[in-house]
């Protein structure tokens, strides 16, 4: 029997970055892999930007709230994907061997379309990923 695997993303106010990639893992994949996301200091709401740009590609994250990363959570993923969010050294630790650095512009104070971009860098990754995790019919004729 086989698991679905679980990536975990992770941005620093786990508002943005991160739960566009924890949305699109999960409309991509299919059911195939599992994408959850966190933060090291959670906002406290998602970023209304992320909403709209999620919204164009048919998900919803309005009801959704920013979570802080568990030592928990790092270990029972099968990838951690940083997105800029530096980890202490215990929570780097339990992710060691499973954790990639995915670089991407800041979009701080930038309008809707540069969140656009990034959600459009973000989902060749995700793309990308899922291939690694063996899910190549996964990642067809999406979004």
């Amino acid at each position: 029997m086989t698991t679905t695997p679980t990536v975990l993303f992770l941005c620093p106010h786990n508002a943005l970055r991160s739960v566009i990639a924890a949305a699109l893992c999960n409309q991509l994949a299919a059911g195939r892999a599992r994408g959850e996301s966190a933060g090291t200091e959670p906002d406290e709401r998602v970023n209304e930007r992320t909403i709209t740009v999620l919204r164009e590609v048919g998900i919803d994250v309005a009801d959704r709230k920013p979570g802080r990363v568990s030592r928990q959570q790092l270990e029972r993923a099968d990838r951690v994907i940083s997105l800029g969010c530096p980890l202490a050294p215990d929570l780097a630790a339990a992710a060691a061997g499973k954790i990639q650095e995915w670089p991407m512009p800041d979009t701080t104070n930038k309008p809707v379309e540069a969140v656009r971009e990034v959600r459009e860098l973000i989902r060749v990754r995700v793309e990308r990923l899922l291939e690694e995790l063996g899910h190549p019919e996964s990642v067809k004729g999406s979004i």
